[in-house]
């Protein structure tokens, strides 16, 4: 089949040095089963905050995997009106090209953005296409969360013809993916209708990587010898003002610095300068900046603990949790929803209420001081990795059922 994956805000795997996210790993089991894919996306870097391409761009991977950026106009910060705006360019110019193109088999549209997907949709009703719609965050509604409550009526208002947009998109799926069982709820409910056979739960997942490049992680060969005996506790990710903010854990570091803990913040964003900046004053923790896959992995390796900070009430998924799982890290989590319900129903490690400091570091301590307790949560993790997050089970089961879906489609009309 010829198949289109819209997505967005991924990085494209334009070298063996980017880490595979969803999108990326979906296309991979895709093309290995005979299917030609083409991914529609922004010429902008969502994650670096940089251009990929300087116009509207066709390139082919050597996996055979096309790649169709279109150019907006770009932004600084995730939650902002120029990042709305990129969004809005990049949706209507799919809406023009795609009726130019030789027409797909099946797509599948991911969510955010909202806009994209509403237009995705809108394209494969016209053209009789099945349709699926994949959940990653529920959009317009997050944005709520970043609006005094005083001003949320008017905020509603504002956004009125994007619940709309979502709400005709829901309808007009042939299925709904989702990463959580929270988001699938939130998708029927727009579309108004129960669960069916064509909706399906598919986590995130991580995909393990097998082997490691040393000639990769050589820099990072002396830092591990002086951390050798060290209690590692791992946080990767995006440094943001507003979610995955990790500037709690400098705090928690200063509370046992006298102890044989060593932290590692991995990562860029907005606050990257100013905690490399804080983290001077303390000799038990590390900021390394940005990581490739590689390097990634060598520090999942040689952790104890993986965390996943948050400013506020929060249930989203996130793939950090997902990375510690495959290594066997417990969690300690500020995350709501199916994050918390996991880590608590199969101890693979503690919840703790965002911002609490206390909180925090008393869950570090009971890992730090009870090895069996410890070793217990590590195998745990393991368990539940191999069981409910490993990539290659999961793309694969996600291939069968965009397959099933596309069949079934065909043999109706």
């Amino acid at each position: 089949m010829n198949i289109w994956l819209i997505q967005t805000g991924e990085p494209l795997p334009l070298d063996n040095s980017v880490k595979k996210m969803r999108t990326a790993i979906l296309a991979d089991e895709l093309i290995k089963r005979g299917h030609s894919v083409l991914w529609w996306t922004s010429a902008f870097d969502h994650f670096k905050k940089e251009w990929l391409f300087e116009k509207d761009n066709e390139v082919e991977l050597k996996n055979w995997i096309k790649i169709k950026a279109l150019k907006g106009l770009g932004y600084k910060k995730n939650v902002s009106f120029l990042r709305f705006i990129d969004h809005r360019i990049v949706a209507r110019k799919f809406r023009k090209i795609a009726p130019k193109m030789s027409k797909p088999d099946v797509i599948i549209a991911s969510m955010p953005p909202h806009d994209l997907a509403y237009h995705s949709a809108m394209f494969a009703k016209k053209y009789d296409i099945p349709v699926l719609v994949d959940i990653r965050d529920p959009w317009p509604d997050i944005f709520l969360n970043h609006v005094p409550k005083t001003l949320q009526r008017f905020a509603k208002a504002a956004l009125y013809s994007d619940v709309q947009m979502v709400k005709k998109t829901m309808k007009m799926a042939d299925g709904l993916i989702a990463v959580t069982n929270t988001f699938l709820d939130w998708g029927l409910n727009y579309a108004i209708r129960e669960k069916t056979l064509t909706d399906k739960v598919l986590p995130l997942g991580y995909k393990k990587q097998k082997t490691l490049n040393d000639t990769k992680t050589a820099k990072f060969t002396h830092l591990i010898e002086e951390l050798k005996d060290k209690f590692i506790i791992f946080f990767v990710g995006t440094m943001s003002r507003k979610y995955h903010n990790p500037s709690i854990l400098l705090e928690v570091a200063g509370r046992v610095k006298n102890k044989n803990i060593h932290f590692i913040i991995a990562g860029t964003g907005e606050l990257f300068k100013e905690l490399k900046e804080n983290s001077k004053r303390l000799d038990n923790t590390t900021l390394t900046g940005w990581l490739n896959q590689d390097e990634i992995e060598f520090w999942l390796k040689s952790s104890r603990i993986g965390v996943c900070p948050v400013n506020k009430e929060m249930d989203l998924p996130t793939n950090k949790a997902y990375a510690y799982l495959s290594a066997g890290l417990p969690i300690i989590s500020a995350f709501q929803g199916d994050l918390k319900g996991i880590i608590e129903k199969y101890q693979i490690g503690f919840y703790y209420p965002p911002n609490d400091i206390d909180a925090l570091t008393n869950c570090v301590m009971k890992l730090y001081n009870n090895p069996d307790l410890h070793k217990q949560m590590s195998e745990n993790a393991k368990r539940v990795f191999d069981e409910m997050f490993d990539a290659d089970k999961i793309y694969e089961e996600y291939t069968e059922h965009i397959e099933k879906v596309a069949n079934e489609y065909s043999r109706s009309v």
